[in-house]
């Protein structure tokens, strides 16, 4: 693991750089040069390389290695002004230490392009951060055999009209998550429960199988959408105060479960704002028809056209080395599923031919709407790595490169 170092200590780094004229190691348009550090000022360096860079302009970024104390440091600059003998750029923010990768990092290519697909069985559904797999017993399905998905709606549809309410399902296939109760139901994978917009949501539970959405809870989710603390109440106000303007009294949204991922959702409420609350005996009915609809639309393989397994994504490579790649992306089912340890197809496309890497998921963060996962390729054919050094180095590959950086 790599040491994110800052401060003085970068600085002291950089200074014994300097001091001792260490060579400092970088690949550009793949052609490896060797540089020195040839000035340090308080917000500015200058480097000397072994011969002009070619190409190189201002706004370009650089990966740079070098040896300090028998440590593998780097850090990435950007070119502010470049001479015919050397160029400058200011001090980095940070350098890492400690690195044990085997091969230099550079910035992606520009004539390269990624995808990947997940190893294991993914789905194309948003997942919850409620990932346990609950077994359903018998009082969570609807007690008629019903053996269809219109049956059920049909059924469902004359008790929401007993209830002197209105529903609707969406199956996230058709849809984006873009209300609030949509992301937090997604999110969390519980229920949102208003029994009246009269009042407030629980305090505590009702369910003994913790499905319902607490007011703590949609606190702790007004708080990852970048609400402020002193404003948590006025958004639940305002929030309720939106469901009394719209005639809504109780305010039900039942997430549809299939494993760790919210395939949908029914919204049911009532149009009587100055109706009693609502008992929650009747979201406990509607788990029941959400859950018989997962129940069918998996006996009829319903889920098996959303399976991500083998299907590339395209991705936006951030860099590379032999070892592995960092790729961002940002489409918000995806991300999800980008957890540590997650096993990927790797595809990385160039000019010449497609390379496939099996890769492992290390690192994990996100970042302005983008989520950013490094990944390390193992059980690589010999042909692949072969062909991916020389493509990203600029010549071939030998055993002695092999934990040279």
């Amino acid at each position: 693991m790599s040491t994110m170092v800052q401060g003085i200590e970068k600085e002291f780094i950089l200074k014994a750089l300097y001091n001792e004229q260490s060579p400092v190691r970088c690949i550009y348009n793949r052609v490896e040069y060797t540089l020195t550090i040839d000035k340090i000022a308080k917000s500015e360096l200058s480097f000397k390389p072994n011969q002009p860079v070619t190409g190189l302009s201002q706004g370009k970024k650089i990966d740079l290695t070098a040896d300090y104390k028998g440590m593998s440091v780097v850090f990435v600059i950007e070119v502010s002004g470049v001479e015919r003998d050397r160029f400058s750029a200011p001090i980095p923010d940070v350098i890492y230490k400690d690195l044990d990768r085997a091969y230099p990092r550079l910035i992606f290519p520009t004539d390269l392009q990624i995808k990947f697909s997940f190893l294991k069985e993914r789905y194309f559904f948003p997942i919850s951060d409620d990932t346990e797999a609950k077994p359903l017993a018998g009082d969570d399905l609807l007690p008629d055999d019903l053996k269809e998905f219109n049956e059920i709606t049909a059924k469902m549809s004359q008790w929401v009209k007993e209830m002197e309410g209105a529903y609707k399902l969406v199956l996230f296939k058709d849809a984006k998550l873009a209300t609030l109760e949509e992301q937090i139901v997604a999110k969390t994978g519980k229920c949102l429960f208003l029994p009246s917009s009269a009042g407030r949501l629980p305090e505590s539970d009702p369910d003994p199988k913790n499905r319902v959405i607490t007011a703590a809870l949609f606190i702790e989710y007004l708080k990852t959408i970048g609400i402020l603390h002193n404003y948590f109440e006025a958004a639940m106000t305002q929030f309720i105060k939106t469901k009394q303007s719209k005639n809504i009294g109780a305010d039900v949204w039942v997430p549809l479960r299939f494993k760790e991922y919210v395939i949908g959702y029914i919204h049911f409420w009532t149009t009587k704002p100055d109706a009693p609350p609502l008992a929650f005996d009747a979201v406990k009915t509607i788990y029941q028809y959400a859950n018989s609809m997962v129940f069918i639309l998996k006996e009829k393989a319903y889920f098996d056209a959303f399976i991500l397994k083998d299907k590339f994504v395209a991705a936006q490579g951030v860099d590379i080395s032999a070892g592995g790649v960092q790729f961002a992306c940002s489409h918000p089912y995806i991300t999800a599923l980008l957890i540590l340890d997650s096993e990927l197809l790797i595809r990385l496309i160039t000019p010449k031919r497609n390379v496939n890497l099996k890769a492992r998921v290390l690192r994990r963060y996100d970042e302005k709407g983008f989520a950013y996962a490094g990944c390390h390729f193992f059980d690589p054919a010999p042909e692949d790595i072969r062909f991916l050094f020389e493509y990203i180095y600029g010549k071939p590959f030998s055993a002695s490169e092999d934990g040279k950086f």
